[in-house]
């Protein structure tokens, strides 16, 4: 015949176990126990699933090693077997009506059975003197927890403060990379790019040409034909460098050999360079040459100069030096305003590593009363980091601290106590000072375990042994009237000023 097996587990209970075989479509249902574990070993538990499998239509078996189930199946009238294999080969027993099995004993004394679950109390218990004991005891309880843990304490101490100062001799370079307590640190190194312009008053003098010289030129015509002069022609002398005249109006020759006309010229450039000689202009610059002869009847003059200031090479090496200092100078207040607060930079190192633009005016050999100069310039300068001073200052400090004392947070502070110093090769001298504040070090473990249960006075006169406190310590109870500090250590909290 068909058998339906369901495997029970350990959390199964009668619920779980109805909802398993309510699928069973099978006229037998074996329920396997797993081995060596006790579930469902009520004879009730049985009997609810042997009846629900009996509504199913289906027969239920068990699969069971517990002595105790097999006794409630065979009260039941339920098979049980020892294995899958033998309960597939068995045939099962046939199931009893479900009536309710015979007693084997005789029914239960009722008052036998309130008597067991609510005995008499003793007599003892009954005695006042018992009950009061009791109720002391109770008492005493309630006030050894509030004893314990209600009161709690805040000390607040003021430890006794020291400082800590040393002079220490520094070195920077560029070829440190980082920073030795023994007092070496990096030099960092930043450029910038300023600009400026100054003037100065030209000390040298120069003569220069003035006005031009005058004079009359004579033409002479060389051809029968009439010969037209234009104003503006070119007669010069035949030495070198030639002076040059121009013809200042029109003019014509009449037509015949040794025809002549005078007209007057002016010298092209000023100056007494065109005060020349008689028959000094002979010659023609252009095609009238051939036509006409040329010359001066009477000396030429007029031609003047004048004296004027001219900036010399050392009124400009005097300005561009002091153009320069402006711009060095200007370079340190910008780099004091883009340096991070605390670092310190090496006056002796800067340097303009770089011209980007000179120009003067006027330029070199043009007279003028006044020399300008526009330049710009990148310069640069090294200088040590705040965090790498600070970082050198505290291991130095360090080194020398004693191990009962601790520093305050914040209170380094570090001054430069000479100007920095270069020397060549890129190496920095300087001498810093450096002082910070210590506090005691305050261990609240051993501090509370030594005042808990103190009274306030005990528990001040014993830290006041134990560390060096500016004041003495304040103590503040919760409650106020209680006598003594917390038993507790968890209950007393210590506060440090710093």
């Amino acid at each position: 015949m068909k058998t339906q097996i369901v495997h029970l587990e350990l959390h199964d209970d009668v619920v779980s176990v109805r909802d398993k075989i309510s699928w069973a479509k099978t006229a037998r249902i074996l329920l396997v126990w797993p081995p060596r574990k006790r579930i469902l070993e009520r004879t009730l538990d049985l009997l609810l699933l042997q009846r629900y499998a009996a509504g199913l239509g289906a027969q239920l078996g068990l699969v069971t090693r517990s002595a105790e189930i097999r006794r409630a199946a065979g009260e039941l009238g339920i098979p049980f077997f020892t294995t899958i294999n033998e309960a597939q080969s068995k045939p099962w027993r046939k199931q009893p009506s479900h009536t309710i099995p015979a007693r084997r004993n005789p029914p239960p004394d009722l008052r036998e059975l309130r008597a067991e679950a609510c005995p008499p109390e003793p007599a003892w218990q009954a005695h006042a003197a018992a009950r009061l004991t009791f109720f002391t005891l109770g008492v005493l309880a309630v006030l050894a927890v509030v004893l314990l843990f209600i009161p709690s304490a805040t000390v607040s101490l003021d430890p006794k403060l020291q400082t800590q100062e040393l002079t220490l001799q520094v070195t920077a370079s560029q070829s440190a990379t980082s920073v030795n307590v023994a007092g070496s640190l990096p030099a960092h190194e930043i450029s910038i790019v300023v600009e400026g312009s100054q003037s100065a008053k030209a000390t040298g003098q120069a003569s220069v040409p003035d006005k031009p010289a005058q004079g009359v030129a004579r033409f002479r015509n060389l051809t029968t034909a009439v010969v037209g002069i234009p104003v503006g022609m070119v007669i010069r002398t035949m030495t070198e460098p030639a002076v040059r005249f121009m013809v200042m109006q029109d003019g014509v020759v009449e037509g015949g050999v040794g025809k002549t006309i005078d007209i007057p010229v002016c010298a092209v450039e000023p100056g007494p360079a065109g005060n020349l000689a008689t028959d000094t202009l002979i010659a023609i610059q252009g095609d009238l040459g051939t036509e006409l002869a040329v010359s001066n009847p009477e000396p030429t003059s007029g031609g003047t100069e004048r004296t004027v200031a001219l900036p010399t090479a050392d009124d400009r090496a005097r300005l561009r030096a002091a153009l320069l200092a402006d711009l060095r100078q200007q370079a340190l207040d910008q780099f004091a305003q883009n340096l991070s607060p605390g670092d310190l930079p090496f006056p002796d190192t800067l340097t303009a590593s770089q011209t980007l633009g000179e120009t003067y005016q006027p330029e070199e050999g043009q007279p003028g009363e006044t020399l300008a100069l526009t330049m710009q310039v990148e310069i640069s300068i090294e200088y040590a980091q705040a965090s790498d001073l600070r970082a050198l200052a505290g291991a130095a400090l360090d080194a020398g601290l004693a191990k009962d004392l601790l520093p305050v947070a914040d209170t380094l502070t570090i001054e430069i106590t000479g100007k920095p110093a270069s020397r060549v090769g890129g190496v920095t001298n300087f001498e810093i000072h450096a002082n910070r504040i210590l506090k005691p070090h305050i261990n609240l473990s051993s501090m509370t375990r030594a005042v808990q249960g103190l009274s306030p006075i005990e528990a001040g006169q014993q830290l006041e042994s134990m560390l060096p406190l500016a004041s003495p310590p304040q103590i503040q109870l919760v409650p106020s009237w209680w006598p003594r500090l917390p038993f507790l250590q968890f209950r007393i909290l210590i506060n440090a000023l710093h």
